[in-house]
């Protein structure tokens, strides 16, 4: 019979970690990953599984997916984030398809932001490569905006069932979460990209643009609103500091 790990990489998640792993007790194993949370989460994690690692540095969410990946000795492998949940659809399906062939499977994500699911903006349908074979392949080695790595000329396939993801409750929660961003983004682009005040307007601009009105984020009222107003000042935000980035290398 094939086995699966449900593997969650983390950092300070008590607010949300409790409703994943609750989620995840039907897999044969769960396996946390934290990196050196200071609040509740390890004693939380503790009560759902024994395969509780701990990994004070930080190598980024790409390699730390990895390193969390080489932990399993289960045949499939179902990456999830902290503040996401398997419904019971999604876990029925999950379940059905490990029966077969090994594959790489997509599954359906729906956000919810402050409060509220976002089914346009670009957010919705959402598909995410996060059921794969352990021995088949692994994520990037990229800082952030990780993928699981795809062999050339495969398309995975996709499974029904819903994963829910609470991104951001607040505004606290999600300038917190966008800094994280910002720093790990200009940090992997600072021998890539240019920088800048203007390019990041323009860019943001368009990032507003297309979230709004090519997305259809009108659809989702007010938060459309607020999502493409947050899009725009976090791209000007992450290319300043991108300039920024690059002006303390050439002075170091």
């Amino acid at each position: 019979m094939k086995t699966i790990s449900i593997i969650i990489i983390v950092k300070n998640g008590e607010e949300y970690i409790e409703k994943a792993l609750k989620s995840a007790m039907w897999a044969d194993d769960i396996i946390i990953l934290d990196s050196g949370s200071t609040d509740n989460t390890k004693k939380i994690a503790q009560k759902y599984t024994k395969n509780v690692h701990t990994s004070e540095a930080w190598p980024g969410f790409g390699i730390q997916r990895q390193n969390a990946q080489k932990l399993s000795k289960s045949d499939w492998i179902f990456m999830l984030d902290a503040d996401e949940e398997i419904s019971t659809n999604l876990q029925n399906s999950i379940k059905e398809v490990i029966k077969g062939d090994p594959k790489i499977y997509k599954v359906n994500r729906l956000s919810k932001a402050f409060g509220y699911e976002v089914k346009h903006s670009g957010w919705f349908p959402d598909w995410i490569s996060r059921l794969y074979p352990n021995n088949l392949t692994t994520y990037n080695d990229a800082l952030v905006h990780e993928t699981l790595i795809i062999p050339k000329d495969y398309e995975p396939s996709k499974i029904t069932g819903i994963l829910y993801h609470e991104t951001y409750k607040t505004m606290t929660d999600y300038y917190q979460k966008m800094s994280l961003y910002i720093d790990a983004w200009s940090s992997q682009n600072v021998n890539k990209k240019n920088g800048g005040l203007l390019i990041g307007t323009l860019r943001g601009y368009w990032a507003f643009i297309k979230m709004y009105f090519i997305k259809l984020g009108f659809l989702d009222g007010v938060t459309g609103l607020t999502l493409a107003f947050l899009r725009y000042q976090t791209t000007v935000m992450k290319y300043v500091d991108l300039k920024i980035k690059k002006r303390l290398k050439k002075t170091n």
